[in-house]
């Protein structure tokens, strides 16, 4: 194929999937709306307690404020799950955020932070929370999970929160 062909297909499939990105996103956006407007259910879980959620007994091991810059920090945030039925588990997709005082909502990084892994390497090699890291996971087993998020310096009340749409109507929320 010539160079000049590759480059119009290369141009014409950049066209196609960069307004792509923008609906799919935008879609998220307006149905994270909605589900904000439904109102689920939320169970709050206080510091160091577990909970049961979504085919699991959840618990916030530790949340690490990391320096990153001046304006930004890391927040290093380590949970686990045993399950209790891997079957609801495998079912819905698990979603994490971050949540600050002002309402602001935080997503996870996709690469974790050299940050995160120059100061705690066993941490970053743990998987993050999602249907792979129950793959092999028997009822009663515990699976440690670790997320990153990059959030302004000034953010203060920091709660996680977990979804697993398809498994369970309510959210999670560690305070």
């Amino acid at each position: 194929m010539s160079e000049k062909r590759t480059f119009w297909i290369c141009l014409l499939a950049l066209v196609v999937a960069l307004p792509l990105a923008f609906v799919v996103r935008a879609w998220e956006s307006l149905r994270e709306g909605h589900w904000l407007a439904t109102q689920r259910a939320e169970i709050v879980v206080e510091d160091g307690a577990g909970q049961a959620f979504a085919g699991g007994q959840w618990k916030l091991l530790d949340m690490r404020r990391l320096p990153r810059t001046n304006d930004a920090r890391v927040i290093l945030a380590e949970f686990e799950a045993s399950p209790t039925d891997p079957a609801v588990l495998s079912q819905g997709a698990c979603r994490v955020r971050l949540i600050d005082s002002e309402g602001r909502r935080f997503e996870p990084v996709t690469l974790t932070e050299p940050i995160v892994r120059e100061m705690y390497p066993e941490v970053a090699e743990r998987p993050r929370c999602g249907v792979l890291a129950f793959t092999d996971a028997k009822t009663g087993a515990t699976v440690r999970m670790a997320e990153s998020f990059i959030v302004p310096a000034e953010a203060r009340d920091l709660s996680l929160r977990i979804e697993f749409p398809g498994a369970s109507d309510e959210t999670l929320i560690f305070k």
